[in-house]
């Protein structure tokens, strides 16, 4: 992990709200909820090459930005997003409903790691390092080759990224202290015989 990347982790972990109380059967957390800059939101999408037929998945949904950015903006046919949090599943919905995309758009409170993301042709990830190795091996799994997967911030540890890219976000300042941003694009790749 670079200098960079620890730094932003520990001004994410050290923003942290105290965590929701949740049944002893809930899913732990897997990451903070920051939110991603609408800046940045169109540059996942520009790097995806998210269009009419694509199918939009985001693991880690909070307010549902990225999902109904993709419909609204880029057209996406549709898509869903997935959080553990119950406040934030109810105002994604609300947000679709008030970007007029219900009837594409849907957010669910779910564990991603029992989620299934065969459909997807598209899945964006802003998660924590920690976990990254295990959503690797569920998207290499599950998702069809040529599938294309954004991740924000912290990569895979496996997977090669087909390309990086750094974008500078004024409005991510608020929620880690940086304003450096960086998006990996992985595309699946054909499966092994």
């Amino acid at each position: 992990m670079t200098v960079r990347c620890a730094a932003m982790l520990l001004a994410l972990v050290a923003g942290l709200l105290p965590p929701a109380a949740r049944p002893a059967s809930a899913p732990e957390s897997v990451a903070p909820s920051v939110y991603t800059p609408v800046d940045v939101a169109d540059e996942i999408m520009q790097l995806a090459r998210v269009g009419p037929g694509d199918y939009v998945v985001d693991l880690g949904s909070g307010d549902g930005r990225l999902v109904i950015v993709a419909v609204v903006k880029y057209k996406a046919r549709g898509g869903f997003g997935v959080d553990i949090n119950p406040m934030m599943i109810t105002l994604s919905n609300q947000n679709a409903a008030r970007a007029g995309v219900e009837d594409r758009v849907r957010f669910y409170e779910r564990d991603l790691f029992t989620t299934d993301v065969s459909e997807a042709t598209v899945v964006t990830v802003y998660l924590l390092p920690s976990i990254m190795g295990k959503v690797e091996k569920k998207l290499l799994a599950e998702m069809q080759p040529g599938a294309r997967v954004v991740v924000h911030d912290f990569p895979f540890p496996s997977w090669k990224p087909d390309k990086v890219i750094a974008v500078d976000s004024l409005d991510k300042i608020a929620t880690t202290g940086f304003a450096f941003t960086q998006l990996y694009l992985y595309t699946v790749p054909p499966r092994r015989p």
